[in-house]
């Protein structure tokens, strides 16, 4: 029979050396390797919420800021209807909007399966700071304090743009911005439409140049064109969708019955 003999207290000693050295050797990876996911974890959380914000512009989706035409004053807006300044959210809804545009909140804008109260905390359990000037969303990183070195912030460019460029031009009886032209932009200002909004006219800035309207709100606006010759007036409405940051063009052609000029 062949005998079993267990391990000397030499042999024991020397084992447990050797998985402490390796431990020491490997911990400083390993911990690496935790503080390297779990930034890669919150910065991923940090575009999704801001994808919630400012949405899929070239999908047509414009996301909260669209909807409501600023950004949320809390993260918590992007889940649920809150008190504002203007009192309570409006839902969503296209009645006595021209061009039959929907404005207002239509959320949840954030689906994850998160509870509310950890929706917002990034990878380390840290609640995440967001402001609503600057539209940014910043986690303290490893050591869970703001402003240092080990921040995460996204977008990194500050700050975020809201709003966005349109220049129209009209054509009616195939002359360029005539006499008598007035064009209105319909945007949207805290979940409804504006109501004062952007109005020029060729009375005002001169024939033959294309309106330009700035600060135009992220999302989709209705354009309104009229003309009037005499006793003839026409107009004609049609909607623009607008990303923040950038310029769009539209030009407008109609056709009526009376004269044109310049």
């Amino acid at each position: 029979m062949r005998s079993h003999r267990g391990f000397t207290l030499i042999e024991v000693v020397v084992i447990v050396a050797v998985l402490t050295a390796l431990t020491a050797f490997l911990m400083p990876t390993l911990a690496a390797m935790v503080v390297s996911d779990n930034e890669r974890e919150t910065r991923e959380q940090a575009e999704e919420i801001f994808r919630a914000i400012y949405g899929d512009p070239a999908r047509g989706e414009f996301g909260y800021l669209g909807d409501m035409g600023r950004l949320p004053a809390s993260l918590d807006e992007l889940v649920t209807q809150t008190t504002t300044q203007g009192g309570t959210q409006t839902a969503w809804h296209t009645t006595s909007h021209v061009g039959g545009v929907g404005r207002g909140w239509r959320g949840p804008y954030l689906t994850r399966g998160d509870a509310l109260s950890d929706l917002f905390r990034d990878a380390w359990g840290q609640t995440l700071s967001y402001s609503s000037s600057s539209g940014q969303i910043t986690s303290g990183g490893p050591d869970g304090q703001t402003s240092t070195k080990d921040d995460i912030v996204y977008p990194v460019q500050t700050p975020v743009q809201t709003t966005g460029t349109i220049i129209v031009t009209v054509i009616v009886n195939e002359i360029p911005q005539p006499t008598g032209l007035t064009v209105t932009v319909y945007s949207t200002t805290n979940g409804d439409e504006d109501t004062t909004p952007d109005s020029k006219s060729t009375a005002t800035l001169g024939t033959g140049v294309p309106f330009r309207f700035d600060d135009v709100p992220h999302g989709t606006s209705a354009i309104v064109a009229s003309h009037t010759s005499g006793s003839t007036t026409v107009t004609r409405t049609v909607t623009i969708d607008v990303a923040a940051g950038t310029q769009v063009s539209r030009t407008i052609i109609m056709k009526t019955s009376a004269s044109v000029s310049m």
